[in-house]
Formats: C-alpha cells, structure tokens, sequence
C-alpha cells in the first residue's frame, strides 16, 4: 500500500521540537518592497486562506501561520484576494527565508526545508531555457510590429521548437524523479499540458501517495472514461424553447452521433462551423446527427451565432457546465463521435478529418 509523504518528517519535527513552539516563521528580505502590505495564504481545498499580513520595513517583514501538514501550500501575496502577484512555496512548518526583489517573483530564493531546496534546484534548470524562449518570442513579435511577417512566422517557428523541448525536458524530469514529492506536485501542476498517456504512465510509477498525487489520480480515472472506445456519459440538456434533449436517445436513434461543444464567441468554434455544416449535410440522411452544446452564458449570443452560422443541427446550452466538466473539455471546440452502441469512436475532429472519418464509418 500507498504511504502517504512527509508522514516521517512530521514525526520528526514533532519530537525535535522544531521551532520550539506551535508556529514557524517566513521571513522575507525583499528589494524594493519598503512599506508595501504583505499577506500570507494558505490553500485550502483549492481556495486561498489569508492567514497573516506584515509591512515592509525596509526590506524586512515576517509572517506567522500555526503548523499544519506538511504538505501543505503557502502563498506570499502583495494584493489581497487578488490571485496576481502570487509566489506559492512549501515549509514542512519550518522557519522559511525568502530573499530576493519584489519585482522579479520568479528569481525568489527560498531556504527553510528541503522540498524547496529541490525546487530550486529544478526552477533553475527551466530558467536557461525560458529566458531563450523569451528572447526569440520577443523578436518574433519586434519583426511582426515592423511588418516582417516572415520573419516573424521563422522565429516564431523556432519558438515551437524550444517550447517542445521544454516540454519535452519538464516531462523527463518529473519521470526520472518519480519518488519525489516533488514528482507529485509539478505532474499536478502540468497535468494537462501533457499527453495524458504520459500523464498516466508517470503516475502509475509513484510509489508513494500525496494529496498532489490524488488529484493526478482522480484526473487520470476522469480522463479514462473520455477516451476512445469507452461509452457516451449521458446527460439531458434543453433546447432555447425548453425541450430537453437526451444524448443516449438520441445516439439509439442513429448510426453516429457527434457531440459538439462550442461557443458564440469562440473564434476556432465559428471558423470550424463551416467544415461541421458541410459533414452534416453530405452525411445526415446516411446516419449522421449532432447535438451543438453551447458552454454560452448568454442566451441572445447563443441563439444569434447559430442563426449567423446557419446550423440546422439539436443545439443545447450548458449554464452551469456540468456536462462539459463530466467530458473534460478544457477547450473548445471539442468534440465527441459516438456509433450506435454509444462507444466513442473517434474525439476531436477538426476541418475534413471529420468528414474522412464520416466516410470511413458510412459509407
């Protein structure tokens, strides 16, 4: 079984006695930070807890928070309630140093405990890499605002590549490290930037569990039940005229069933209208029906862009996004084929690879 990290290391701080007392301390030495407001935040659930606050006097503030697990996220903020301007970090409840300059969060250096020792050791590896991704993007841009578009597009070319390799670095890192905590955190933080093959493959590897790790877990088994050849998750949405429209219905009604999520002001979405209307056409009377989910807050909006695009297909709206959530879609336009038996056939089809995969299944 699965033991959970830092278990011994509060153990350990328990019985040394470490701090001395039920509190540690953070301790910032900042440049540039002289009478500014500091806060401290702790995560709970999700949600940041403004826990203590301090003003610079100079370029020193200290800030106190009761111990808690050691797994636990802190944050240094300089607006309140305002998710800018945030530098998260971890103490294990250990008297932590922040040095650095207030204007520059991401050249923070922080002492305390040795999860953040490893951190640093990994940010400064990334930092090589992200000031040359930075440096070519901004000469992409230079060359784009004096109307070189062709220079521009090379440059930006180079920009893929490095941010591939970056990427590409990221991904490693976290696989060779895979019984860190460290591990934990940053496949949590990335996990869906990545291929989520890779994503599983990682987490499979941890030998040990945290709350980090968890999360990866449950973002796996959700992943699981929207990949290809898995069954349709059924939900019951309404029509602008109230009418509630059942997927499972409607798939046993037809040899394919593409599920599409879109929106009014989505660019991509109304660019890819036009390839969806033309699949519709050439392949609804062999089979072929859709139901458009609209992820739209605003009716009128919704209701005007499908008069606009002329889409003559079910169209659904999902206020409060629970059928996007239970399908993942993390953008749009996604989409969703499902055969008769309501097995997913193929996801996220885009231009004529829609109508290649049409013509594939009906012929």
């Amino acid at each position: 079984m699965k033991k959970l990290l830092f278990t011994l290391i509060a153990a350990v701080l328990v019985l040394s006695g470490c701090n001395k007392s039920d509190q540690f301390k953070v301790k910032l030495n900042l440049e540039n930070a002289d009478q500014q407001t500091v806060y401290l935040y702790k995560v709970v659930d999700g949600t940041g807890v403004c826990i203590d606050s301090a003003v610079f006097s100079g370029k020193d503030a200290t800030l106190k928070a009761d111990f808690d697990d050691p797994q636990t996220t802190y944050r240094i903020q300089f607006e309140k309630g305002d998710y800018c301007d945030v530098f998260p970090f971890f103490t294990e409840n250990q008297n932590t140093t922040i040095t650095g300059d207030r204007d520059n969060m991401m050249h923070w250096k922080v002492k305390g405990c040795p999860f953040m020792d490893e951190w640093t050791v990994y940010r400064e590896s990334l930092m090589p890499m992200e000031d040359e991704i930075m440096e070519l993007f901004e000469e992409s841009n230079d060359a784009y605002m004096a109307g070189d578009t062709v220079k521009a597009a090379e440059i930006y070319e180079q920009v893929e590549v490095k941010m591939d390799e970056y990427t590409a670095y990221r991904l490693d890192y976290i696989r060779n490290h895979s019984d860190s905590f460290l591990a934990h955190v940053l496949l949590d933080q990335s996990k869906e930037e990545f291929e989520f093959e890779d994503v599983k493959e990682i987490y499979e590897s941890f030998t040990t569990e945290s709350v980090y790790s968890l999360r990866v877990k449950e973002y796996v088994e959700q992943n699981e039940r929207v990949q290809v050849g898995q069954p349709f998750i059924d939900f019951t949405l309404q029509t602008v005229d109230g009418k509630n429209v059942n997927l499972a219905e409607v798939i046993q009604n037809n040899k394919v069933t593409l599920v599409d999520f879109w929106a009014s002001w989505c660019g991509p979405c109304r660019k890819e209208n036009p390839f969806v209307k033309a699949a519709y056409e050439k392949y609804h009377k062999k089979g072929l029906d859709i139901i458009g989910v609209s992820v739209d807050r605003d009716e009128a909006a919704w209701i005007k862009a499908v008069e606009e695009d002329g889409l003559p297909w079910t169209h659904v709206r999902d206020v409060d996004h629970e059928t996007s959530n239970a399908y993942l879609v993390q953008y749009i336009p996604s989409n969703f084929l499902f055969d008769q038996n309501g097995v997913m056939i193929a996801k996220n089809l885009r231009g004529e690879d829609l109508e290649a995969k049409l013509a594939e299944i009906l012929k």
